[in-house]
């Protein structure tokens, strides 16, 4: 059947509807808020699998390594008598692979009997720690509270720098949660850039532009969601330039999907890529990551 003998049987049809009846159709889609929102009394888990290949070959080095870490992340949100949504985050359990010297070593937080000096020292500032994310009644983020145990020092008294890059790393988490994430009401098809400052423990303070947009509404585990691409820019803020060790190379880039549970409104599922560029002392080092993120549970207490 040729397009237009098609086309005249859909034309009697057409010719009986009025013009009212059709506006439905195509003003169905509306505007959509992509905002995180918080459940009280209920329990996130997420898992994340992190790959990062650091191309150490590029400074002389025999071999590039190569790490692969899956982090088991609970968030437990309870609401304050102000109102506030308190969304503690705890780092349960890391489980992973690392090449050292040669040698593959395998570890697992539960167990760290047979893991190298250094794995025990890297896990044991990670698993176990928490804080808490503060936030106002509308979902708004108000502030980091409680991050004191991240910056525990042997005696007991963490010095303040500690303090405040604990707090840089809780902030640089709740960023991860909102990466790629509108903060207008969206429609299918609609593209923004967003511009963040984000302190990064090792490499000082990086200007992040990223370029989004709401490909498409699919769904995703029963559920219906909203799928984001984006790719962005990362430069280190020209404070940092010349002051630290380890600084952030021009080119470096991100690239990545998110899938937001518009019944839900949360993250369910996230997968970044990123091609740095680490300049120390001089030397550039390329390194490569990929990150994919999971919503495992949602649970009511």
């Amino acid at each position: 059947m040729s397009y237009a003998t098609r086309l005249s049987f859909k034309l009697p049809l057409l010719a009986g509807l009025s013009l009212t009846a059709l506006l439905p159709a195509f003003a169905q889609e509306e505007a959509l808020s992509l905002r995180l929102r918080w459940l009280p009394g209920h329990v996130y888990t997420q898992e994340t699998l992190t790959q990062t290949t650091t191309g150490l070959t590029a400074i002389g080095k025999p071999e590039d390594q190569k790490m692969k870490v899956k982090q088991t992340t609970v968030i437990r949100v309870t609401r304050a008598e102000s109102g506030e949504k308190l969304a503690r985050v705890t780092f349960q359990a890391l489980t992973g692979e690392v090449m050292l010297q040669g040698q593959k070593q395998v570890f697992d937080s539960a167990d760290l009997s047979k893991a190298s000096p250094m794995i025990k020292a890297s896990v044991g500032q990670s698993v176990g720690k928490s804080f808490i994310l503060v936030y106002g009644p509308e979902d708004q983020f108000v502030d980091v509270r409680d991050s004191g145990t991240m910056a525990a020092s042997a005696d007991g008294i963490p010095a303040l720098d500690s303090i405040a890059e604990a707090k840089n790393v809780a902030d640089l988490y709740r960023r991860s949660l909102e990466m790629g994430l509108p903060k207008m009401s969206v429609k299918t098809g609609d593209r923004w850039t967003s511009q963040e400052t984000v302190k990064f423990p090792s490499a000082g303070t990086i200007n992040v532009e990223l370029r989004a947009k709401l490909e498409a509404i699919v769904d995703y585990e029963g559920h219906r969601h909203a799928k984001i691409s984006f790719e962005g820019d990362m430069k280190r803020a020209d404070e940092s330039v010349g002051t630290r060790g380890v600084t952030l190379g021009a080119g470096s880039k991100t690239f990545g999907q998110v899938l937001f549970d518009l019944e839900r409104d949360t993250v369910s599922f996230g997968a970044f890529s990123a091609d740095i560029k680490l300049e120390i002392s001089g030397k550039i080092i390329p390194v490569h990551q990929q990150v994919t993120t999971r919503l495992a549970s949602l649970v009511k207490e």
